[in-house]
């Protein structure tokens, strides 16, 4: 290996250590934006070395002029992430140079894609071979530089401006080091990689590109302060858990925020000289409420002896920025001295001038530093207490209470003075008082946690449920100090679990009563549980481990897909399903079963709920009604045919006979020889007569047959959907044939015969079951819609997934006795349009996209009898 590949891909290799190190810092904070830009900048840098190193090895200028091009890509990303992590690690430099570098490099990168070969050369005549120490050769660009070129160079040109603006900013603001280390390397080394590029593409020198180890540079200086910073924020938390060991409780009760509420704050607007200060603050230099507070009024309450001090640390702040913090001694307007830490910031605006400084006082007076701690931590103690939304108590080493905070007091209505001591017990219930005293004396001399439930007076009088927990407390030398305990009312909770299960007993009876076997899934393991109304109705014994294979085991083969496809449809929707099927059980008995379920979603997970109930007595019935309906249609046609029979007979009989006499008369007339023609024309039109008579008897059938006007109603064709789809549900479920109701909800009603409009949905629910009698049993569907449409009207629509309708039938669908049934009569489809017709409406057929065909009626909804 040569010693360009092993240095050019030492150097790719430590970019990419740093890259990969930083994004896994990144993954665990990921609020810290810097790690994942500097991650990004360490992996651009990386992959232009590897360009860098391949360019070198490039034997042809085309090749060369490629890897150039696609080089821009990673320059882009090391220069758009190098900006903003500048910008939010040193939180310095000017937005619109940021902005302007990244929109600069941006259009510099779709200038490149948009030139040929690239954007840093017109044209790469010819590539220059250059003999290099050790006797390696590497390959130089020799060509037209591109003058859009100056665009990436001006970027670069922005993003030297932008870190010198950003490095005198910090450097101002007092944190020379960062200055230094991020700023000055940034600075030096992009400038040396603007350089190196420049010379190269303007012909300057002959040498390839390495602009990636001055990148280096910077990266090894950005991951340094880095990681200097990580290993500080870890000494840090170190030092803040080694200070919390040593507080224990005091430290233990209160954090930052609540420690920093308990001092004086206050707020500087220094060029306003507008001084916002809390009422502590005011308490700390003994200020009026209402008297104003100035820098210069401060100043005056400062002791002579360290005024001038003072105000040189102040000037110092302006002068430099950072955190600042003195002691120093202040007099009382009743004479006396006290002594004050002070602790602040000052922060500077873009221009390195003071903006505003914030900060905390605290009274540091000489004092027994021990019992002053003690009392500053139970003071602080008692607000975060008294501000908690929940009781607290407090009690020393002789089990008597000697705090209760203010939400205690609240709820029970008394002051501390009656609760102190044992003066809380008056408010536990009696019947709970003894039990709750002896847990809590023998917890007490074990130094345990404790956790008990009792009832205690509310201030107006009821009692109410409380869940108390008490924890023992120690001192900073370990020894035990008494116990600290919280109290939360659960009486609303209690209540709702005891309904809960008051409820869910009452579930079980009612379902045990009605023969209902309720069931619970586990979404996650399939894990079962049942009622035993639900073990006898699938024939488990009490102590079977049930899953849903179990029970997937005991369902008819030909249901099985059914059932899981239910199951799973409703767990993956987070819905619920309704469907019957077979069982065959372990006896060898076939039952049908009738089961619903439903998802819940609760904070441990997804839940599988429902009921399965034995319906075969109804499945026997509906087959038994079924086979009833076929032998009463069949009898009621075998009727109808015999009264149309009969009457067609009874009414033509009459006319001819007489046309049978007539024509006999002429016949003799004829064979006597003596014709009268008189008398034959007489014959004549008596015979036409009667063929009148006999036409009209049959269009009086004909109409009698068409428009009969039978007894109408307001019909809501909705309600007549739903009860056609409960009588052909059996028939359904035999041809294993899925029904699906699509109805517009607030259909206004129709006047109609509803036998007659139940017989026209019947026809065409029926004729769909018979055209799928080929369509695999996966894809049998009937669908039934209705819907308004715009002119007003009503329309019912059946879909099937059949054969559709073929060219030949669909001009004659509707015509009587045409048939496309081996066994029909061609009778059902004339009869339907004739009702709905009669009815005022229109049908139609045709053939439906995705298969099958869809026929409708549309009824107007003023109908008139």
């Amino acid at each position: 290996m040569s010693w360009i590949t092993l240095l050019w891909s030492m150097d790719a290799a430590l970019c990419f250590t740093l890259a990969g190190i930083y994004l896994l810092v990144w993954c665990k904070q990921r609020q810290g934006w810097v790690y994942l830009l500097f991650s990004c900048s360490a992996a651009a840098a990386g992959i232009i070395a590897e360009f860098e190193l391949m360019s070198m090895h490039a034997q042809t200028a085309a090749q060369y002029g490629a890897l150039v091009r696609w080089a821009h890509l990673p320059v882009w990303m090391l220069l758009v992430s190098i900006v903003w992590f500048g910008h939010l690690y040193l939180r310095a430099g000017r937005l619109w140079l940021a902005w302007s570098v990244s929109g600069l490099r941006t259009l510099a990168l779709f200038l490149n894609f948009l030139f040929t070969p690239n954007l840093n050369f017109r044209e790469i005549t010819t590539l220059r071979h250059l003999s290099w120490w050790g006797g390696e050769t590497v390959s130089a660009p020799v060509g037209v530089p591109n003058p859009w070129t100056l665009v990436g160079q001006l970027s670069i040109l922005l993003l030297l401006i932008f870190f010198v603006d950003a490095t005198i900013t910090v450097w101002r603001r007092g944190d020379r080091r960062r200055a230094l280390v991020v700023g000055g390397s940034a600075i030096v080394f992009i400038t040396l990689s603007l350089g190196q590029s420049a010379l190269v593409i303007w012909g300057a020198i002959q040498s390839p590109f390495f602009i990636s180890f001055p990148y280096l540079g910077m990266i090894a200086a950005m991951g340094y302060e880095l990681s200097d910073d990580l290993l500080r924020a870890a000494q840090l938390a170190k030092q803040f858990q080694a200070s919390e060991a040593a507080l224990r409780e005091s430290e233990a009760r209160i954090n930052l925020a609540t420690n920093a509420a308990n001092l004086g704050l206050w707020l500087w607007n220094i060029p306003g000289d507008e001084l916002w200060v809390t009422e502590k603050w005011r308490e700390l230099f003994g200020f009026a409420d209402s008297e104003p507070v100035t820098s210069d009024r401060w100043l005056q309450v400062v002791h002579p002896g360290d005024r001038e001090r003072t105000k040189q640390l102040v000037q110092h702040m302006f002068e430099h920025g950072g955190e600042h913090e003195n002691e120093y001694r202040i007099t009382w307007p009743d004479g006396s001295t006290r002594w004050i830490l002070g602790h602040g910031s000052v922060e500077l605006d873009e221009r390195g001038k003071p903006a505003f400084a914030r900060g905390v006082s605290r009274d540091i007076t000489k004092r027994k530093i021990a019992e002053e701690d003690l009392r500053e931590s139970e003071g602080r103690f008692r607000t975060v207490a008294d501000a908690a939304p929940v009781l607290i108590w407090m009690s020393g080493v002789d089990k008597l209470c000697t705090f209760f905070n203010k939400p205690w007091l609240e709820f029970t209505g008394r002051s501390l003075e009656e609760e102190i001591g044992n003066g809380w017990t008056e408010g536990v219930h009696p019947d709970d008082l003894p039990e709750c005293f002896k847990l809590y004396v023998e917890a007490f001399d074990a130094r345990r946690a404790f956790v008990m439930q009792y009832r205690l007076r509310r201030h107006d009088g009821k009692y109410r449920w409380v869940s108390d927990q008490g924890v023992p407390r120690f001192n900073a030398q370990g020894n035990f100090a008494g116990y600290i305990g919280s109290c939360v009312d659960v009486t609303e909770l209690l209540n709702k679990e005891q309904a809960l299960r008051e409820f869910e007993e009452r579930v079980v009876l009612a379902a045990e009563a009605a023969h209902l076997g309720v069931w619970e899934m586990n979404t996650a393991t399939n894990e079962l549980w049942m009622s035993n109304g639900a073990r006898t109705l699938f024939q488990f014994d009490s102590e079977t481990r049930l899953d849903h294979a179990a029970v997937q085991d005991r369902v008819h083969p030909e249901d099985r897909a059914l059932r899981d496809a239910a199951v799973k449809g409703a767990i993956e929707t987070q819905g619920q399903y309704e469907i019957e099927y077979r069982a065959l059980l372990p006896d060898g008995t076939l039952r049908w079963i009738g089961s619903r379920g439903r998802c819940v979603t609760e904070e441990n997970g997804t839940r599988l709920i429902g009921v399965s109930i034995d319906i075969t007595p109804r499945k026997l019935a509906e087959a038994e009604a079924l086979r009833h309906r076929e032998e009463l249609g069949h009898l009621s046609r075998v009727v109808a045919m015999g009264e149309l029979t009969a009457s067609i007979a009874h009414e033509l009989n009459q006319p001819l006979s007489a046309i049978t006499s007539n024509a006999g008369a002429g016949q003799r007339f004829i064979d006597r020889g003596d014709v009268d023609l008189r008398e034959l024309r007489e014959l004549l039109v008596d015979i036409m007569a009667d063929g009148r008579r006999a036409g009209d008897v049959i269009r009086g059938i004909q109409s009698m047959v068409k428009k009969s006007i039978p007894a109408r109603q307001r019909v809501n064709l909705n309600d007549l959907v739903t009860n056609v789809v409960r009588m052909v549900k059996a028939d359904a479920m035999l041809r294993s044939c899925e029904l699906e109701t699509l109805l517009e909800p607030d259909l206004p009603a129709v006047e109609a015969g509803p036998i007659q409009l139940q017989q026209v949905l019947l026809n065409l629910v029926i004729n769909a079951f018979d055209a799928m009698h080929d369509t695999p049993v996966p894809h049998r569907k009937v669908v039934i819609a209705t819907e308004r449409n715009a002119d007003g009207a009503i329309r019912t629509s059946v879909r099937d997934y059949g054969v559709g309708i073929s060219e030949e039938a669909r001009e004659r669908v509707f015509e009587r006795f045409f048939t496309t049934k081996p066994k029909g009569l061609g009778m059902g489809l004339a009869i339907v349009r004739s009702i709905v017709e009669s009815h005022g409406g229109t049908i139609a057929g045709e053939n439906v996209d995705g298969g099958g065909a869809r026929f409708h009626f549309t009824l107007p909804i003023e109908t008139a009898a």
